[in-house]
Parts: C-alpha cells; sequence; structure tokens
C-alpha cells in the first residue's frame, strides 16, 4: 500500500509531466486521468504512473488525435470484459495513430529538407546591397539559378 508521501499532488503531477495545472485539471475532468486519494487539505492525490499517462495523452494530442479520441482508446479497456477483447481495439486505434505518425513523420522531413533549401538560397544573399523586396529579389541573378524556389523562401518573397 502506497503512503501519501509517495502520492503526488495535482502540480507536481504537472511539472514533472512539463504541462500545467489547468492541463492536469481538464484530463481529470474529463476522465482521461484518475486521482487515488485526497489529501486532508482537499487536494488531489494521484499515483506516480499518471505522468506517464499525461505524457503520453499529450504525445497522441500533438500527432492530431483529439481528447475524444484519446479518451475512447482508455475507455476501451474499462468497457471490455476481457484482455483479449479489448487488444484488438486497442490494437486497432494504435495501429491508426502509428500511421498517422508515420505520414507526420514524413511530412516534418519534406519540410526540413525544404528549409535547408531555402537556407542555402538565403545564404546567397550575403553581401547583397539591393533593398529586399519582390522587385530586387525576383531580378536578383542568384534566384534565377534556382529552378524551382524552396516553398519557405517563395513565401516570404
Amino acid at each position: 500500500m502506497r503512503t501519501v508521501k509517495q502520492l503526488l499532488k495535482i502540480g507536481e503531477v504537472a511539472r514533472q509531466a512539463g504541462t500545467t495545472v489547468r492541463t492536469v485539471r481538464f484530463y481529470l475532468e474529463e476522465g482521461l486521468i484518475e486521482h487515488i486519494d485526497r489529501s486532508d487539505g482537499g487536494f488531489y492525490l494521484f499515483e506516480p504512473e499518471v505522468v506517464d499517462k499525461v505524457k503520453f495523452i499529450r504525445k497522441l494530442k500533438e500527432l492530431g488525435m483529439s481528447l475524444k479520441e484519446i479518451k475512447s482508446l482508455y475507455d476501451i479497456r474499462k468497457q471490455q470484459k476481457t484482455g483479449d477483447e479489448a487488444y484488438k481495439l486497442v490494437l486497432e486505434k494504435l495501429k491508426k495513430q502509428h500511421q498517422l505518425a508515420q505520414r507526420k513523420a514524413e511530412e516534418y522531413m519534406q519540410l526540413k529538407k525544404e528549409i535547408e533549401d531555402a537556407m542555402k538560397l538565403v545564404n546567397e544573399c550575403a553581401g547583397c546591397r539591393k533593398k529586399p523586396n519582390r522587385k530586387n529579389c525576383t531580378a536578383c541573378e542568384v534566384l534565377k539559378e534556382w529552378d524551382v524556389l524552396p516553398s519557405p523562401f517563395g513565401a516570404i518573397l
């Protein structure tokens, strides 16, 4: 049995998870996390494992998963009669999130390359004495050497 000293207050959960008390409280209100007890002063007390759960929820949100989808993932375990029934549904949802993560990783790699290309191009502007504006830049000999401008550069041109 855990002692009260081993349990975490909401502020400590937030700090360890790298988020705000408001976020932790919202997750608690939405049923994404549960408190284990309350202190004599009425503070929510959490098991240390809740920190990992909060971190994982935030990662899923960063991938674009809604809180409703995340909650349904956790609710599956509560609603199924057996682990066998739950695992099939959880696995299906996790596979979808894996595909989404893969797609986002590919998009970020493409964006990274575009930014690197834009950096190369901008680096060639060193020493330019003209005012940076669309008219002067589009007439620049350096830009004419590029068949296609990197999208980040084209966006700021």
